[in-house]
């Protein structure tokens, strides 16, 4: 293989990965690193110079803002590095936990003596399948909904998530919270990947979500019944969950 070859091949497989809808909107700061990664590379094997390593890096950063756009504006969506209550829905009744895509049954978790898991979460484009262990069903998780094969339906209550190797727990003081959507904010308007970048997923994970009224607009928020002037709500728990 010469070196027009290599490049053609390096740069296709770049390429694909930029193109990798489902990667970039499961994760977009590990699409957008690992784009950032694939380009350094290139350009220390001499495959690239720096302009074109650039307008590499400038492609990557622009499908990042356009999927944490596209994020802000849909439903929320199941993330393969968080871990989840599955919780009955209209109950407080466990039905199992994912982490990191592995499922557990409820009765698995109560019993200490249980090894090994009962299901596994496979990621697409549009959510994600359950396959369980025993049977070999499929249940259907939509935004932050199971459906069972049975058609009983289950929500998924996020309580960690890792990001970079480290793992967070949800935020629940609503002054850190105010504090980090203002930095979120002044970040995504100055276009600052780094700080944005840190914030966004732990926003995600927090316990409290903007206010569906007055969507945390200045004007609106002041006088909003509904979030008292917070510009964000308390996301909705279940009790009883262990």
């Amino acid at each position: 293989m010469n070196f027009d070859q290599a490049k053609a091949l390096r740069l296709q497989q770049w390429r694909s990965t930029l193109d990798n809808q489902e990667f970039r909107m499961q994760s977009p700061e590990a699409h957008r690193q690992t784009l950032h990664s694939m380009s350094d590379t290139l350009a220390a094997e001499g495959l690239i110079d720096k302009l074109e390593q650039f307008d590499m890096n400038e492609m990557a950063n622009a499908a990042y803002w356009h999927a944490v756009e596209e994020l802000h504006n849909s439903l929320p969506r199941y993330c393969g590095a968080s871990s989840y209550d599955v919780v009955i829905r209209g109950t407080a009744e466990l039905f199992g936990r994912i982490s990191r895509s592995i499922f557990h049954d409820a009765s698995s978790l109560a019993d200490p003596q249980q090894s090994g898991y009962d299901g596994k979460i496979y990621p697409d484009a549009s959510g994600a399948n359950l396959i369980f262990n025993a049977s070999g069903a499929t249940a259907r998780i939509t935004g932050l909904t199971m459906t069972l094969p049975d058609g009983g339906l289950c929500d998924l209550i996020e309580t960690r998530r890792v990001v970079e190797g480290v793992t967070y727990e949800p935020i629940d003081d609503p002054d850190i919270y105010r504090a980090l959507v203002d930095t979120a904010q002044l970040a995504q308007e100055s276009h600052d990947l780094r700080a944005f970048e840190k914030a966004r997923p732990l926003l995600d994970l927090a316990s409290f979500c903007t206010c569906p009224a007055c969507l945390d607009r200045f004007g609106a928020r002041d006088d909003c019944p509904a979030c008292s002037g917070k510009g964000f709500v308390t996301k909705p728990k279940v009790s009883g969950l262990r």
